[in-house]
């Protein structure tokens, strides 16, 4: 599942399916043994630092990946972090050395630990990856840590600001925070009701030659090159193609002043 926008999913509904279905599950490691049922993978790169029912991303599924991507609420110029919850019988040791494993290649030491004093000797226990946070780059984001409420403070102020001040009635927009849902407010995504592909591009066409940069998430993959040649066809996904077809997201960001933000309210109101 993933958090689209920053706002949470309805992971109580997720976990009563795969409980349901557990019969059918067969395990293929210990660690799904553990679970004796599809395990839980969150996509929470939009959602640090969001809550549901006053339980924080990244202690909700049994498993959940955070970006820190350029783009994201905290940044670390690239790379992100994951967690996973305490279970009975799951071995927290052993599933953070696996982490690391992949990560580096599947080297059993790292660096620092080489560079120590008759230390060179290593080993590739697995065929790992070359997907490592650097320690620079956690540092810029441990540094990000300290201001994050801050940071999601604004984000919930430019979220009410345009929800109170949107009135064309073509703009249908996220429920960022309700019923004991708390947003990070990564994204703030509107659909304008009934209006075409085309309808949607001039309306980002017009709001890009007053200054205003908007963009579309997502592009539904079946509508890419490389999914095309794999036999994917977006007619075989009408609600994905609905959502894409007149979904347009306007700018969030912790720089935005009150006079941008009116300046993007008017000319949304007026372009759709």
């Amino acid at each position: 599942p993933v958090d689209l926008a920053g706002i949470i999913c309805n992971y109580k509904k997720i976990f009563e399916i795969v409980n349901d279905k557990s019969y059918l599950f067969e395990a293929k490691n210990d660690i799904q043994k553990n679970f004796n049922r599809i395990i839980i993978i969150s996509d929470a790169a939009h959602s640090f630092g969001a809550k549901y029912d006053k339980k924080s991303s990244g202690s909700i599924a049994d498993f959940t990946c955070f970006s820190f991507h350029a783009v994201k609420n905290i940044t670390t110029a690239e790379g992100g972090a994951v967690t996973w919850r305490n279970k009975d019988g799951l071995k927290n040791e052993e599933v953070y050395k696996s982490y690391m494993l992949l990560s580096l290649h599947g080297q059993s030491k790292d660096a620092l630990s080489k560079s120590n004093l008759g230390s060179w000797e290593y080993d590739i226990e697995t065929l790992g990856y070359k997907c490592n946070m650097t320690d620079i780059q956690a540092a810029i984001g441990l540094a990000q840590l300290t201001r994050y409420q801050e940071i999601l403070k604004k984000r919930k102020e430019i979220i009410e600001f345009y929800n109170q001040n949107l009135k064309n009635e073509y703009i249908k927009f996220l429920p960022h925070f309700q019923n004991g849902k708390e947003s990070s407010g990564h994204l703030y995504m509107i659909n304008l009701v009934g209006k075409s592909l085309a309808e949607r591009n001039y309306f980002i066409e017009q709001m890009a030659n007053a200054g205003i940069a908007c963009n579309v998430h997502y592009k539904p993959l079946p509508m890419f090159s490389a999914y095309k040649k794999l036999g994917f066809d977006i007619r075989d996904y009408p609600n994905a193609y609905n959502l894409y077809c007149n979904e347009v997201t306007l700018p969030l960001h912790t720089l935005l002043t009150k006079p941008e933000l009116e300046y993007i309210v008017d000319c949304t109101n007026k372009y759709s």
